[in-house]
């Protein structure tokens, strides 16, 4: 968005420059060098094409609030404001010098506030600007007239679904949480609105609902179509915010993922192994990751605790991962990711698909046959084909014992020449459809060598163009890639 002069100036320029290079990319007798590929030529022109489409709706915009061509707007929700705020001053014909003097503060300050978007700002200064421009807030955006706090604030995300420590990793700029022990008004009304606009921004919710008496709701439409598989001490209000987090997260990822193309997805296990293994050498939790990103299917890492352990959604045709282990285990992290790669291949002519699951797969509501199956093909490409095979030596050698299995199994997976981790996590899933829970033993046959969720994550940095989302959706999207602080 233009702000000022002298912004509007540089892009002017720069809308000049762009239209300079497109009409040489597009000049009639102009041909591709030999050198070049003709397929990235037309990509050059398009991201051109693309980009000067967006200077100009820039420019325009601008050139619309300068001539008075748009009211002062009346904002619809506190995610809006920092952005009402910069158009509605310049509707007014005031320049950040001129705002400045209104509220007797420095120009410097006003252009800093418009340069982060207002994140700096308190709620106090936020609503002092929007009175000095006459920006006309509805009154279900004030926060509760209540006195504030921060044990109050918490408490009453709590109620919702809304934890203290994900609303700091995940909500908030990591500056304010920095600053909170500092106490003061200021620093809980700026702490309120950044928490306030990200909730709003993600779910829809007033602020009368984020923190007041007003009650939330989640639109049916996400939860609804999702098959949950829910351990009995998850609680099932958090599973629901959070799983409606990972999906508005999702369709970020795809919008910023829009021109991966999409390929027919492999539901054999032997043709996805050697597929994977034709093309990176070996079959690795990084080689299935960069397979199913080359296949059109983006992975997401998440990182936060409790809730859902995978997912994957399909929107208007296109698939998406989440995974969301705390284990540092490799071989569990490729276990769940073939698991969902393989519900990325039901009913592929459907527009929409959504699986969310919980750790211990074969325990809950899922389909049952689509779960078996799922966990029949990640065992079979982690196993190499020899899942069957290995299952039976496992129980003979433990004679029915499902004791000595901790002994058995690393020592069948020495002689089959396949991972123990990757034996140990295929003996847990039939162990569960006995109703045994065995994963904790196999969790403790894990490796940690790497951290498979920084692996998924650099190659999701490496595939995706984060400048395809703005404003409050790219940090929000950001911050989900952070390590969650303790």
């Amino acid at each position: 968005m233009i702000k000022n002069d002298r912004q509007y100036r540089i892009t002017k320029a720069a809308v000049t420059k762009f239209e300079n290079g497109l009409r040489q990319l597009t000049a009639e007798g102009v041909q591709t060098p030999p050198s070049i590929d003709p397929v990235i030529r037309r990509a050059e022109r398009e991201a051109l094409k693309s980009q000067l489409d967006d200077l100009r709706s820039e420019v325009r915009q601008y050139e619309d609030l300068v001539a008075g061509k748009v009211g002062i707007l009346d904002v619809g929700s506190l995610a809006d404001l920092p952005q009402a705020l910069v158009q509605t001053r310049i509707a007014s014909g005031l320049s950040q010098k001129e705002l400045a003097d209104r509220l007797g503060i420095k120009e410097q300050q006003i252009q800093r506030y418009e340069a982060t978007d207002y994140q700096q700002a308190s709620l106090a200064r936020l609503l002092e600007i929007s009175s000095a421009l006459h920006l006309n807030v509805r009154k279900d955006l004030l926060l509760p007239t209540k006195a504030r706090s921060f044990g109050r604030v918490f408490s009453r995300l709590q109620d919702i679904g809304l934890g203290k420590d994900f609303v700091l990793n995940r909500l908030v700029p990591r500056d304010q949480v920095a600053v909170i022990a500092d106490g003061g008004n200021e620093v809980v009304d700026r702490l309120l609105f950044s928490i306030t606009r990200s909730v709003s921004h993600i779910f829809g919710w007033t602020a009368a609902a984020v923190l007041g008496e007003d009650r939330p709701w989640l639109d049916g439409g996400v939860l609804g179509a999702a098959r949950f598989k829910v351990a009995e001490n998850v609680e099932h209000k958090t599973l629901e915010v959070y799983t409606f987090y990972a999906h508005f997260l999702a369709l970020l990822l795809l919008k910023a993922t829009e021109d991966i193309p999409k390929h027919p997805i492999p539901t054999d296990p032997g043709d996805f192994c050697q597929a994977v293994v034709d093309r990176y050498g070996s079959m690795t939790f990084r080689s299935a990751l960069l397979y199913c990103w080359d296949l059109g299917i983006p992975v997401l890492p998440l990182s936060d605790s409790g809730a859902f352990h995978g997912a994957c959604w399909r929107v208007e045709g296109r698939n998406v991962i989440v995974l969301k282990q705390k284990t540092k285990s490799l071989a569990r992290w490729l276990f769940d990711l073939l698991h969902e790669f393989r519900h990325a291949g039901e009913d592929p002519d459907s527009p929409s698909h959504s699986v969310v699951e919980n750790a211990n797969y074969g325990i809950g509501e899922l389909d049952v046959d689509a779960e078996e199956e799922a966990s029949l093909f990640a065992g079979e490409v982690t196993l190499r084909g020899k899942s069957e095979e290995l299952t039976a030596l496992c129980v003979s050698r433990s004679q029915g014992s499902i004791e000595r299995l901790k002994t058995v199994v690393p020592k069948v997976a020495s002689d089959g020449g396949v991972d123990p981790a990757a034996l140990a996590n295929y003996m847990a899933f039939r162990l569960s459809l006995q109703g045994e829970n065995w994963w904790g033993a196999a969790t403790n046959l894990q490796g940690s060598k790497d951290n498979p969720w920084e692996v998924a994550r650099d190659v999701l940095l490496e595939r995706t163009d984060l400048s395809k989302l703005s404003g409050l959706d790219r940090e929000l999207f950001v911050q989900a890639l952070k390590e969650p602080k303790s």
